[in-house]
């Protein structure tokens, strides 16, 4: 089976997790900025979710679309365009992931230790997206 759908609006990679000491004990949590941006990512999401969440292995393959910085030259634009350049500054591709699998666990499959198969790369374009495969 293949589940595959577009989440559009700029991708935000997962924020290292926050400590605390308030209340004299420590604790972990997730930064403002990471939580709503896994919300908003499962708000798009949602409707392309199995009856179920997925209990077999999964293969996923997944492009980032960010907008091209506006200080790039127009010959690093008609790179872009000609798919020669790509973004190779942070955040990290790995960190665009974890939000993702985190944002879909439990709603999509049972856990991303499931994911035995990954195809993920970053690109840029004018309409910033995030692309989603889904084989299981």
């Amino acid at each position: 089976m293949l589940i595959s759908f577009t989440v559009y609006g700029e991708p935000v990679a997962k924020g290292r997790p926050r400590f605390s000491t308030r209340g004299g004990f420590g604790r972990t949590y997730t930064p403002a900025k990471t939580a709503q941006a896994e919300k908003n990512f499962l708000a798009q999401a949602i409707k392309f979710k199995p009856e179920t969440p997925i209990e077999t292995a999964v293969n996923i393959k997944m492009r980032i679309f960010r907008q091209p910085p506006k200080s790039l030259s127009k010959k690093k634009l008609q790179e872009i365009e000609n798919c020669e350049h790509f973004p190779t500054t942070r955040p990290d591709l790995d960190n665009y992931m974890k939000l993702i699998f985190d944002a879909m666990n439990g709603v999509f499959w049972r856990d991303d230790s499931q994911i035995t198969a990954l195809y993920a790369g970053k690109f840029y374009d004018k309409t910033p997206r995030i692309e989603i495969e889904i084989a299981y």
